[in-house]
């Protein structure tokens, strides 16, 4: 048998072990976080170097015998915020738009700030959650939407809202700190179609999800049969979002194998380089956290999570360890999404 022979066996047999060992490490950590959630379906995908694996567990849906599988599609909620993110980094890259430009100079003539909002509030500030501005989180605008519609509180959400609440904001409530904040990326979303003159969802079409071939990423699952299940984390089914606005904040459906392209692009595309330098700087930073654009910096590397009332995801990549991996859960459950990607990453980096 020749050297060449030889090394090439030996070089397949490694692969191999390396990848049956990770498969045992991944289901023995899978199965020891599902032991208090055994109704949970979960798609898991991870790309390291150049290799791409997907791990699959359970059911689409609580009442269907349908296993998942890698092109499962989800709610991802918050993640979208990283495609929001996205298009302001491209846009700064290009010199179109300034990092530290006030949101003022881009919004409608009609629109006039209190003077204590006036040239406060930077374009990064909406995508690094310290604008200050009221956020359709845990504030009355929520509790109102909440209130005329419990199952889709952001079905109402029209541009007229978006602006009316901006004319309405007469303080910058914590300002400069840390405040999760939906207003301030739908705000976003709507500054970049009116600078680029198109329609937000179109710009997430034909500027990322075209370009990396990202065809079962959209605003809408509801044509889609290979759709996971929507449970809030006790069991109890949930209705698709609809968020109309709000889409910049939390509006994107996708699966793994999408997903697992995206954070691929961050560490390998070329044309991602010049925005990633932008999505990678440090814009805010405390004792508990550091944020890029739309992005949690970790120590080595950098993460979104989203929650929908229904799903949950997080994804994550390291140019460091040159990983990328997406999990996602048919029930919402943050937690549990959360506990998992931090175990497998450690097992797998």
């Amino acid at each position: 048998m020749s050297k060449n022979l030889l090394f090439l066996l030996f070089a397949y047999s490694s692969i191999f072990c390396s990848a049956q060992s990770n498969r045992k490490a991944i289901d023995k950590i899978v199965q020891e976080e599902l032991k208090a959630f055994p109704e949970v379906g979960l798609v898991i995908g991870i790309s390291k170097g150049s290799k791409t694996e997907y791990y699959t567990y359970g059911t689409r849906s609580k009442d269907s015998k349908t296993k998942m599988d890698s092109l499962t599609v989800f709610e991802i909620g918050s993640a979208t915020k990283t495609f929001t993110s996205l298009l302001l980094a491209q846009e700064i890259a290009k010199g179109n738009m300034g990092a530290f430009d006030f949101i003022d100079t881009y919004l409608p003539s009609g629109i006039t700030l209190n003077c204590k909002v006036r040239k406060k509030v930077l374009l990064t500030d909406l995508a690094t959650h310290q604008s200050g501005l009221p956020n359709l989180s845990g504030d009355q605008y929520f509790s109102d939407l909440i209130q005329k519609d419990p199952s889709n509180p952001f079905r109402s959400v029209d541009e007229d809202y978006l602006f009316q609440v901006l004319k309405e904001t007469d303080s910058l409530s914590g300002y400069r700190q840390y405040q999760y904040n939906n207003y301030a990326f739908s705000l976003l979303g709507n500054i970049l179609e009116r600078k680029l003159k198109m329609a937000y969802e179109k710009l997430i079409e034909n500027q990322i999800l075209k370009p990396l071939n990202m065809n079962s990423t959209s605003f809408n699952t509801l044509k889609i049969q290979n759709r996971a299940g929507l449970y809030n984390q006790q069991g109890v089914p949930q209705q698709p979002m609809v968020l109309n606005r709000v889409n910049p904040a939390g509006g994107l459906t996708s699966n793994a194998v999408d997903l697992i392209r995206y954070v691929k692009a961050y560490l390998k595309n070329k044309n991602f380089a010049g925005p990633r330098k932008v999505v990678e700087k440090t814009y805010y930073e405390d004792n508990k956290r550091k944020l890029g654009l739309g992005w949690e910096i970790g120590k080595d590397f950098l993460e979104k999570d989203g929650d929908t009332f229904g799903n949950s995801s997080l994804i994550r990549y390291s140019v460091k360890n040159q990983i990328g991996m997406v999990i996602l859960s048919n029930h919402q459950n943050g937690r549990l999404v959360r506990n998992l990607m931090n175990r497998i990453y450690d097992a797998v980096k």
